[in-house]
């Protein structure tokens, strides 16, 4: 069971340009030269940037409590998965959020997967020192040949090992790296993975706290001056995007909630998602991009890395809490063996093609009872299993 990431404050109750303080404890200054002394009175005023900085403080609490960043990406995932969930349980017309809870925990079970494959390279590395340097039984010598016989449950341990790993263990190191080639790939993806997740939470999780809070005229008059504040901010891809620009998409998305047009939000929030922020801090990356690049089908092609044939983590989305379904809440990334995951078309198409798979699954009492209870089984912090 996780927390709600949603805290109210005294600011919420407030009109913009608003006093912050009442007169009475407000700073004053009083000049005593001369006949008639002045007081200073300084009134501070709920400004847009007061409003930005405190959603953006709540994201980056709920994912940084005191400032770090939870270091365990999988138990970061699990907490932003609960953050998007709870949105939408809050007010369904978010429902790119809801769409997102599925999504980010995707991210996570991409995560666990690597983390999985670096536990079998490593057990079968283990298994394979401890043959190397296990006393062995010599059963003939002479003539130049010397035959011998290593222990037999540490034979049976390798064996095991490697039947449980899918993952060839011989490739390539360097220098005095331990780590493997593949070891490295495998590294480099599940950072790139954790930090466009996180990335992308502590952008779109504020918006939608501000449109929730102060409605879509605050939002519009407050937009432009997000990216103000991007000092004051964590923002782990500030070398890559810049912080709070206003495109327009995100102006779109909630005209759109505001009148209605829900499905339309989503389209445009998904474009916001993917091309302004997750391309450039991702998906034009060049070495992520090559990793990926030539993912495809599902139970073909690993999701973690291109490079390897035999482990199966097919690019799909599944509409539930587990990672994966059967049924049509799965929506898998294309059966092309050339798709690739880094064109922002393709990556779109799968996108949309997603979002309006859920949005027709919510529109049946049936399947919107099992998305409900999928959302709130990750709104708990559950999922991702």
């Amino acid at each position: 069971m996780t927390g709600q990431c949603m805290a109210p404050d005294d600011l919420d109750m407030k009109k913009l340009w608003e006093s912050t303080c009442e007169h009475p404890v407000c700073k004053r200054e009083t000049t005593k030269g001369g006949p008639n002394p002045k007081t200073r009175v300084e009134v501070p005023l709920l400004t847009c940037n007061c409003l930005w900085r405190r959603f953006q403080k709540e994201a980056e609490e709920w994912v940084a409590p005191g400032g770090v960043l939870i270091a365990d990406p999988q138990a970061r995932n699990r907490k932003i998965n609960a953050a998007y969930a709870q949105l939408w349980l809050a007010d369904n017309r978010f429902q790119w959020a809801g769409l997102a809870a599925f999504a980010s925990k995707q991210v996570g079970c991409g995560l666990i997967h690597a983390t999985k494959l670096q536990n079998g390279i490593a057990a079968e590395k283990e298994a394979h020192r401890k043959l190397r340097e296990a006393p062995s039984e010599t059963l003939f010598e002479g003539l130049g040949f010397k035959f011998s016989r290593t222990d037999p449950k540490i034979q049976e341990e390798v064996d095991k090992a490697r039947s449980e790993n899918p993952v060839p263990t011989t490739d390539i190191t360097f220098g005095d790296n331990p780590r493997s080639l593949v070891q490295q790939e495998l590294d480099y993806v599940y950072e790139m993975l954790a930090l466009g997740n996180t990335s992308l939470f502590l952008d779109v999780y504020p918006l939608h706290r501000f449109f929730m809070v102060r409605g879509y005229k605050d939002m519009e008059k407050c937009l432009r001056s997000r990216g103000e504040i991007a000092k004051d901010v964590m923002w782990p891809i500030g070398d890559r995007v810049a912080f709070g620009v206003a495109h327009k998409e995100i102006f779109e998305t909630f005209e759109a909630i505001d009148a209605g047009n829900i499905a339309d939000s989503v389209n445009y929030m998904a474009a916001h998602e993917q091309i302004n922020i997750l391309q450039p801090a991702m998906y034009e990356d060049v070495h992520f991009a090559s990793l990926i690049r030539g993912t495809h089908a599902s139970d073909i092609v690993s999701v973690v890395t291109g490079l390897l044939s035999g482990v199966p983590e097919g690019i799909q989305l599944t509409l539930a809490s587990q990672c994966k379904a059967s049924d049509n809440r799965r929506v898998s990334f294309s059966n092309n063996p050339l798709a690739n995951l880094a064109d922002k078309s393709q990556r779109m198409e799968f996108v949309l093609r997603a979002a309006a798979q859920f949005n027709s699954l919510l529109k049946n009492p049936t399947t919107k009872s099992q998305l409900q209870s999928s959302i709130t089984d990750i709104a708990n912090g559950n999922g991702v299993r």
